[in-house]
């Protein structure tokens, strides 16, 4: 399948499948990444600032805190991945995770947070942050709908 799109999501395998083209199951699809990455970092600041500004009334220590977010979540990010390495570590020495690398279960963490916060804004009252919410949680639905149609097709790779 020399030529053939590469993606890692099933969801956009699914969809160039259905259009026609080729496709492969790709360990790094530069967009998806990208895309993912500039989804997951934007939904984890929205919900931050959401929950800050609660508490926070006066607008100059709002805009203080909205030039903070980006790095604070930056800085629970980094936290984040040495937790889970030490998760990883922990579930490797009780024998209960077996593959090579991180990447399956910072998979998972990921997503599984990204879907709390998303489901947080989606339970909340401002149309836009309804609306994010709703996206991610669609899209994680849509993704997981995907990966079952091409498993029961026989074409999960």
């Amino acid at each position: 399948m020399k030529g053939a799109a590469g993606y890692w999501f099933a969801l956009p395998r699914l969809l160039a499948r259905c259009s026609g083209r080729e496709v492969r199951r790709a360990q790094w699809s530069r967009w998806e990444a990208y895309g993912l990455g500039w989804l997951v970092f934007g939904i984890s600041c929205v919900s931050l600032g959401h929950a800050l500004f609660a508490f926070v009334r006066p607008w100059p220590w709002r805009l203080l805190i909205l030039l903070a977010i980006p790095f604070a979540v930056w800085i629970g990010c980094l936290i984040f991945y040495f937790v889970n390495w030490l998760l990883a570590l922990l579930l490797r020495r009780l024998g209960l995770f077996s593959a090579r690398t991180n990447n399956p279960l910072q998979s998972f963490m990921i997503i599984s947070l990204v879907t709390l916060l998303a489901a947080s804004l989606a339970r909340g009252e401002n149309g836009w942050l309804r609306s994010l919410g709703i996206f991610w949680c669609a899209l994680v639905i849509l993704n997981f709908l995907a990966a079952v149609v091409l498993k029961l097709a026989g074409k999960s790779e």
